[in-house]
């Protein structure tokens, strides 16, 4: 769940794999996508949409990549997969299969809250 920059829009994936935004605090649910396209959003916590289409690989499956969070600069997105791979990508990528940075982790995921703890091979930490 993700709030845009200023506060007046939330968008949620849902369980059936859908990207969904609402209006703060009305509820109502934004479906014109050239309005959706010009938020800023505050943080980006979604494996769906158009900024984040690059982190599928041909072969994956939509329940695969289980979570992604955008770096506070806003330049950097990292993913983990049910593979055990933490993948680190530019911020955004509208393009199909692009390049990553991929290292093979110890994942534990609680994406409740939103919260990636990760413990390398490489000995480096990513936590959000």
């Amino acid at each position: 769940m993700d709030f845009s920059a200023d506060s007046s829009y939330l968008q949620v994936s849902t369980g059936s794999y859908k990207r969904q935004v609402y209006e703060v605090p009305s509820g109502k649910q934004l479906v014109d996508q050239a309005v959706i396209d010009r938020i800023t959003w505050a943080t980006w916590t979604s494996v769906l949409g158009d900024e984040v289409i690059g982190i599928w690989s041909r072969h994956a499956e939509k329940a695969d990549v289980n979570c992604a969070c955008v770096s506070h600069s806003g330049i950097n997105l990292v993913t983990g997969d049910d593979f055990g791979m933490v993948k680190l990508f530019d911020f955004p990528c509208p393009e199909k299969f692009v390049r990553s940075f991929s290292f093979f982790c110890i994942l534990t995921i609680t994406s409740t809250v939103g919260l990636i703890v990760l413990w390398c091979f490489s000995r480096r930490w990513v936590m959000e």
